[in-house]
């Protein structure tokens, strides 16, 4: 039995702290919750302002509405994104990548446009144009909202002006990338493989998206089809002539 005096004597154990591993799992996370509201929060408003851009156009889109469309505050959308022009950028550029949060890379094509291109698809310069077209026909899906904002935003905005520009120099040195490795014999005599890119940069163009879908009605069945066509006949040699749409659109 303990005396006491004994039981006086003993010191008394010292609570041990809280490991440095326990603290260091709380604040990862903490982050990590962090991270995961930060990116739900962005993805609202980038779908919000997506929808107050195909609904009002650039200038008569609002911060508020955005913000109260996302179900947040004017300020975290001024924290995530700045202003409108740049959340008009983020909703390009989330369309163009497929991606919330990817960024564009200059001088390269976006990842999604090359994650399907097959080795073969790649060597065969027809084939690849015809992978071209598909992903084309695709982004054209993505970023019809974008393309038409910034179109006309463009046309009494120079800030987005210089915004649409640079952007379209992008795209442009993008298809440099991908079609400035083919070969020269591969292509119609004359035209070299900087031509050929920049021919296809002209054909499957926001443009003609505006063109062929919004204003002639085209599907985008039919888009995929004329610029796979009308790419093939411009670049190859000894191709007919880029055959007739589906169906007859009215003019």
């Amino acid at each position: 039995m303990t005396s006491p005096d004994e039981t006086a004597a003993r010191p008394s154990q010292p609570s041990l702290p809280a490991t440095p591993q326990a603290g260091t799992r709380r604040v990862s996370r903490q982050r990590e919750a962090g991270e995961v509201t930060r990116r739900e929060t962005r993805r609202r408003l980038l779908a919000a302002a997506g929808a107050e851009f195909a609904e009002r156009g650039y200038a008569a889109a609002t911060v508020t509405r955005i913000a109260s469309r996302a179900g947040v505050s004017v300020q975290s959308l001024y924290n995530d994104w700045g202003n409108k022009r740049n959340l008009l950028q983020a909703v390009l550029q989330a369309a163009v990548t497929g991606d919330d949060d990817a960024s564009l890379t200059p001088g390269k094509p976006p990842a999604v446009i090359i994650a399907t291109l097959s080795p073969d698809d790649a060597a065969d310069p027809r084939r690849l144009v015809a992978h071209l077209s598909r992903q084309y026909r695709l982004l054209a899906e993505r970023a019809a909202v974008g393309w038409q904002t910034y179109r006309d935003a463009a046309a009494t905005d120079p800030d987005i002006a210089a915004d649409w520009q640079r952007l379209s120099e992008m795209r442009r040195d993008a298809f440099h990338a991908l079609l400035g490795r083919i070969p020269a014999g591969a292509l119609r005599a004359g035209l070299s493989p900087a031509l050929a890119a920049d021919t296809a940069w002209a054909i499957a163009s926001p443009e003609t998206h505006h063109q062929l879908v919004r204003q002639a009605g085209y599907g985008y069945d039919e888009l995929e089809e004329w610029v796979r066509t009308t790419l093939s006949a411009a670049l190859f040699p000894d191709q007919a002539a880029p055959s007739a749409s589906p169906r007859s659109p009215s003019p």
